[in-house]
């Protein structure tokens, strides 16, 4: 009898771990993004590449419990930011550090960027686009703009694009004291 339940019980678990096995052609990729600036540093940004769920999103919009509840388990920490030096993403004051990374959104389409760490938590406007075409994937994307000093963060998922300034102190404008002769 022992032998028989002992065999059904090792049956259940193989059974059970083949069900839970995630297919790596779906399980969210991880990403890295960096930027480095000479005499100032890197700034990193690291996170999961979720997989776009229209019906979820649209169940998590309707339900605030619910929306707060996965918001603040699951979305509120996918991956980190790590940067060398101060920033300002959309008029926020970064300090430099490591924060948890992460994102909130509202039942309006409205998109955050959260950067946990030291015990506070950031959050971070975003402008947000409902019209772009289908993303499977979360991603996002840092790049330069037309001023040497502020560089865009975007974000795409599902149809929606959501983006931000950042503003590197480091970079901007300043005046250099006059050589001294010799």
């Amino acid at each position: 009898m022992k032998k028989i339940l002992f065999s059904t019980l090792l049956v259940i678990f193989a059974a059970a771990q083949v069900a839970s096995a995630h297919d790596p052609r779906t399980v969210a990729k991880d990403f890295s993004h960096s930027m480095s600036i000479e005499g100032a540093g890197k700034l990193t940004l690291s996170y999961k590449s979720l997989h776009w769920n229209e019906p979820a999103y649209l169940n998590l919009k309707k339900n605030e419990t619910l929306r707060t509840r996965v918001v603040g388990s699951l979305w509120k920490n996918i991956g980190k930011l790590e940067t060398e030096f101060d920033v300002v993403i959309a008029g926020v004051k970064v300090p430099k550090g490591t924060y948890n990374f992460g994102l909130w959104f509202g039942d309006k389409d409205d998109f955050k960027i959260v950067l946990a760490g030291g015990g506070n938590d950031l959050k971070i406007d975003l402008t947000t686009a409902g019209d772009g075409s289908l993303v499977e994937y979360l991603t996002f994307d840092l790049r330069p703009t037309d001023k040497p000093d502020t560089f865009t963060i975007e974000g795409r998922g599902g149809k929606f694009r959501s983006s931000a300034s950042v503003q590197v102190p480091y970079l901007s404008e300043h005046n250099h004291p006059a050589e001294k002769k010799k």
